[in-house]
C-alpha cells in the first residue's frame, strides 16, 4: 500500500470507500480512481476497522446505515484512534439532525446520496490536503516537543552542575553524603558547600517554591547571591588600614581572619533578592548552616524550612533544630536571628527538602516527620553515604514508587570519631507490616545491624547467609502466621551480645511447632515430587545460623530467635 502523500507528490492519496452497496462502493471507485486516488472498499465499519484502517489512509468515505457495524459507530472509533482523520459520510437520510450529530462526532462534511460526483471529488480532495496539514502540524509539534524536552535535559545537567554543590572531602572529622532527585527534570532545590578554611564549612539546603525552568534558574541566581555575599563580607572583615605603613588586618584569637556570619550572609541575600521574589510572588525556604571543627559547634539560620535532625551517637537521642525566621521573600523587619548548639564525635546532622516527609503511599498517607525521626534513630549510627541509600529506598518503598510528587534532597553530615572507628551498634528495632513488599527493609536492617561488626568476626559470606535467614523467616510468618494478610504486625529485635548476635521475630498470628517438621534425615530420602509443600523454610534456616528456637506464651506471642556466633576467622 502506498502512504498518503501531499497532492503536489506523484504517489497516489490513500481513501477507503465504506459502504454496504455494492453498486455504489464499485461506482464510488471508478470515479475516485479517475480523480487519481488509490482507492479502498470495504462492506462495513468493522471490516474497515480490521482489515484497511492504518496511518495510510487519508480520507474516508462513510455510509451511516451499515449492517454489523454503522457508520456513526465506526465515526467514533475513527476519531479516537486516527485523530487527524476526519471521514465525509454518506447517507440517503435528509435528516439534518443526523448531519448535525455526524458533525459533532468529527465528521469532516456529510454528503446526501446520490452524490454529485464532481462535488464529492472536490470534497475528498480538500478533505485529504486537511488530513496532510493535520499530519504537518503534528510532526512539528513532535519536533518542537523534541526541541523542548533536550533543552530541558541540557538544563538539567546545568542545573546539576551549577545548583547541586560537591561536598568537601578534606574537612578533618566530617563525612558528608547529599542526594538530589527532582519530582521532574529540572527542580528547584539547590544545596551547597563553601569550604571557608581547613577546619569550617558552611552548608546551605534550600527549596525555591515551585518546579521546573523558572525555580531552577531562580536558585542558581539565588546560589550566586550567596556566594557574592560571602566574598564581599569576607572582604569588608579583612579591615586594612595604614599605620605607620603597616596594614593591620581583623584578626581573632587564633590569628585567623573574622568570618561573616551565617545572619548577615543571608541578611545581603534577602536585600539583594526581595524585590525579584515579590515580582515573581515566589518565597525560598532553606536552612544555612555553618560547621566548626575546632569549636565544635554548628551555627545555623532557618528560614521557614523543614527542622534539621540532630542525631546524637553517645545516646542515640534526637534533637530537632528549627528557627523563628520567615522564607527569604517575605518582608523581613526584625533581622534574621541565628542560634548554635555544639556536637561530639559520632553525632549526625541531617538536612531535608519536604519531599521526605510529604512523599505519599498509595493510601494518600504522608511519610511525616515522626516517620523520618525513626528512621534516623535506627540508622544515625551509619556511614552518611549508607543512610542516604537506606533513606532512597525507604521511600521507594513507602511510596512504591521510584517517582515522586516534590524534589527528594537531603544531607547527611557525620561527625567522626577521633579514632576514626564506627560505634558498635548494640540493640535496633524495626517494626513492620505483613506485607512482602517490606522484606527489603528487613534485609536492609540487618546489614546495617551488622556493619560495625569487624569483618574477623562476621565475615560477609556469614552476613549475606544471615540475610537469606531472616528473610526466610519474616516470609513464612507472612504467608503462615498471618496466611498472607498484609496488614498485621510484626516486630524484629536485633542484638549485640558479648559473643553473638540474636534476632527477635515477634508475631501475633498462627503459632508455629517446630515438631511438625519431619527429620532432615528423612526429607533427604525423598524424591522431588513427594517433598511437602511448606516447611523447607525452617532447613533453610537452620543451615544459615548457629541456633534456632520458637516459642509461644499465653498470649498468643510468637518468637523466633535466631543466633550467630561471633568467632575470629583463625585461617587454616
Amino acid at each position: 500500500m502506498s502512504v498518503a502523500q501531499d497532492a503536489g507528490t506523484n504517489k497516489l492519496a490513500n481513501i477507503l470507500v465504506v459502504d454496504d452497496d455494492l453498486t455504489m462502493r464499485f461506482l464510488l471507485k471508478r470515479v475516485l480512481s479517475n480523480a487519481g486516488f488509490n482507492v479502498f472498499l470495504a462492506e462495513n465499519g468493522k471490516v474497515a476497522i480490521d482489515e484497511y484502517l492504518s496511518d495510510e489512509i487519508g480520507v474516508v468515505l462513510l455510509d451511516v446505515q451499515m449492517p454489523v457495524m454503522g457508520g456513526m459507530e465506526c465515526l467514533r472509533y475513527i476519531c479516537k484512534h486516527y485523530p487527524d482523520l476526519a471521514p465525509i459520510m454518506l447517507t440517503a437520510n435528509e435528516e439534518v439532525t443526523n448531519a448535525v450529530e455526524a458533525m459533532r462526532h468529527g465528521a469532516f462534511d456529510y454528503v446526501i446520496k446520490p452524490p454529485e460526483m464532481k462535488k464529492l471529488v472536490a470534497l475528498a480532495q480538500r478533505a485529504f490536503q486537511t488530513y496532510t496539514q493535520a499530519k504537518r502540524l503534528r510532526k512539528v509539534e513532535a519536533e518542537l516537543a523534541g526541541a523542548r524536552e533536550h533543552e530541558i535535559f541540557i538544563a538539567s545537567k546545568i542545573q546539576r552542575s551549577l545548583l547541586l554543590g560537591r561536598p568537601p572531602e578534606d574537612i578533618e572529622g566530617l563525612k558528608i553524603s547529599s542526594l538530589t532527585i527532582p519530582s521532574q527534570k529540572v527542580d528547584g532545590d539547590f544545596i551547597d558547600f563553601f569550604k571557608l578554611n581547613d577546619h569550617t564549612v558552611d552548608v546551605v539546603v534550600a527549596d525555591v517554591m515551585g518546579k521546573g525552568l523558572l525555580s531552577a534558574f531562580f536558585g542558581a541566581a539565588m546560589k550566586s547571591h550567596f556566594l557574592r555575599a560571602l566574598h564581599e563580607l569576607t572582604i569588608d572583615a579583612v579591615t586594612c588600614k595604614m599605620m605607620n605603613d603597616q596594614c593591620v588586618l581583623n584578626q581573632d584569637a587564633n590569628g585567623s581572619f573574622h568570618l561573616p556570619q551565617p545572619q548577615d550572609i543571608i541578611t545581603r541575600v534577602q536585600s539583594r533578592m526581595i524585590r525579584n521574589l515579590e515580582e515573581l510572588e515566589s518565597f525560598v525556604t532553606l536552612c544555612y548552616a555553618r560547621f566548626d571543627m575546632v569549636e565544635k559547634t554548628i551555627c545555623f539560620v532557618d528560614c521557614g524550612h523543614v527542622r534539621t535532625i540532630h542525631y546524637k551517637g553517645e545516646s542515640g537521642d534526637v534533637e530537632l533544630l528549627q528557627g523563628i525566621n520567615m522564607p527569604l521573600g517575605f518582608p523581613e523587619k526584625d533581622p534574621f536571628i541565628q542560634y548554635s548548639a555544639s556536637f561530639q564525635p559520632g553525632d549526625l546532622f541531617f538536612f531535608y527538602s519536604d519531599g521526605l516527609t510529604e512523599n505519599r503511599n498509595p493510601d494518600n498517607e504522608m511519610y511525616n516527620e515522626e516517620r523520618l525521626v525513626d528512621f534516623i534513630k535506627q540508622h544515625g549510627h551509619l556511614d552518611p553515604k549508607k543512610i542516604i541509600d537506606s533513606a532512597y529506598v525507604e521511600m521507594i518503598a513507602f511510596a512504591d514508587s521510584k517517582t515522586f510528587d516534590d524534589d527528594f534532597t537531603c544531607v547527611a553530615i557525620k561527625i567522626e570519631s577521633e579514632q576514626g572507628l564506627a560505634q558498635l551498634n548494640t540493640e535496633a528495632i524495626l517494626e513492620i507490616k505483613s506485607d512482602l513488599k517490606e522484606l527489603v527493609r528487613v534485609r536492609i536492617f540487618i546489614r546495617e545491624f551488622c556493619e560495625s561488626v569487624p569483618d574477623s568476626l562476621l565475615d560477609p559470606r556469614r552476613i549475606d547467609m544471615l540475610e537469606i535467614a531472616v528473610t526466610e523467616v519474616a516470609t513464612n510468618i507472612i504467608r503462615h502466621a498471618y496466611s498472607g494478610r498484609a496488614d498485621e504486625q510484626i516486630q524484629i529485635k536485633a542484638q549485640m551480645a558479648e559473643d553473638k548476635i540474636i534476632l527477635l521475630f515477634y508475631d501475633w498470628g498462627q503459632g508455629f511447632d517446630p515438631q511438625m517438621v519431619p527429620p532432615l534425615k528423612d526429607i533427604s530420602k525423598m524424591a522431588i515430587k513427594d517433598l511437602p509443600e511448606g516447611g523447607m523454610g525452617c532447613y533453610i534456616i537452620a543451615q544459615s545460623v548457629d541456633e534456632v528456637e520458637y516459642s509461644s506464651d499465653k498470649k498468643g506471642k510468637n518468637c523466633a530467635c535466631l543466633k550467630i556466633i561471633l568467632a575470629p576467622d583463625i585461617g587454616d
